[in-house]
């Protein structure tokens, strides 16, 4: 069985039986069709060697594939090839130990201070359909931390029905509860109020209606960037980070963080958001640190 004839039934797994993400097929599927099929697809499972892998390297690197991209289609191939090896049972290459991934840079995470956030919210229009849409998605993910994808992925029925909490599959098809302030419920409720179609979608297009798609998201957002004065990034991702970062700086748990942000590992949350405040963690030393010996209990005080 060659790489070309093994993924489809690889997709085709990872939506039935490990219910990956919309967007982690997405994933999947752009790094197959622009670099591991055109460059592996007629190689013989069975005969894929390190070299073949070292060879779609080099192509990456003379094509001037920046590193992230590079550990994303990498990181698709050892996927697919344990794949193979746990589901198709082939005789082929070991992920683990033929399929090495670059290292990566520390990510420097963007987060919007509270003044940005009240900026940014102030410079939506929302007496038109469209601005009040994209100000119910600012609040959504500004006190949800929800995912792009995850987000516009919401239906209307829960809001409909009084809901505050309503459970998702994240990433990964990891399933975890969000939990709805009651501020942006009254958002969202505004932006149902003024629905005239019945699609079943939180976010929908104007016109004939469709569920927003993520591709529409860069133009709206480089929009409000300009109007809001914002001189660093901001993406949706922007207002997830700055939900975490919130949250962090406001004293919680980053145990409890990694939970409402769906991260399968704590040392994700913790690469990106430990350490992103100085003057928060000065503070934590300040107010904690102490080997300094206690006195000792009076064990006879309050006694006859």
């Amino acid at each position: 069985m060659t790489v070309r004839e093994a993924y489809p039934l690889f997709i085709s797994y990872g939506r039935a039986e490990r219910h990956y993400a919309a967007e982690t097929l997405t994933k999947h599927r752009d790094c197959f069709s622009v670099w591991i099929l055109p460059n592996l697809g007629d190689v013989e499972l069975a005969a894929m060697s390190r070299l073949d892998v070292l060879a779609l390297r080099s192509r990456m690197a003379d094509a001037g594939v920046g590193i992230s991209r590079h550990y994303g289609v990498l990181t698709t191939l050892k996927v697919f090839l344990k794949f193979c090896r746990e589901v198709l049972k082939a005789d082929c290459l070991d992920p683990d130990k033929e399929v090495r991934l670059p290292q990566r840079p520390k990510p420097h995470v963007h987060f919007l201070s509270n003044a940005e956030v009240e900026r940014l919210q102030d410079v939506i229009n929302v007496n038109t359909f469209t601005g009040l849409r994209m100000r119910v998605l600012v609040e959504v993910l500004l006190n949800t931390g929800l995912r792009i994808s995850e987000a516009l992925s919401l239906d209307r029925q829960p809001f409909e029905a009084g809901e505050d909490e309503i459970e998702i599959t994240g990433k990964g098809g990891k399933r975890r509860t969000i939990f709805f302030p009651q501020g942006t419920l009254q958002w969202v409720k505004k932006l149902l109020y003024r629905r005239v179609d019945d699609h079943p979608a939180v976010f929908v297009t104007t016109g004939i209606p469709r569920r927003l798609d993520r591709s529409d998201m860069s133009k709206y957002f480089a929009v409000l960037k300009q109007r809001a004065g914002i001189d660093k990034p901001l993406t949706p991702h922007i207002l997830r980070h700055t939900y975490c970062t919130n949250l962090l700086q406001n004293g919680a748990d980053i145990t409890y963080i990694k939970e409402l942000a769906g991260h399968a590992d704590i040392q994700t949350t913790a690469k990106y958001y430990l350490g992103v405040d100085r003057k928060a963690l000065r503070s934590v030393v300040a107010r904690f640190l102490n080997y300094k010996t206690p006195p000792p209990v009076d064990t006879n005080s309050g006694q006859s």
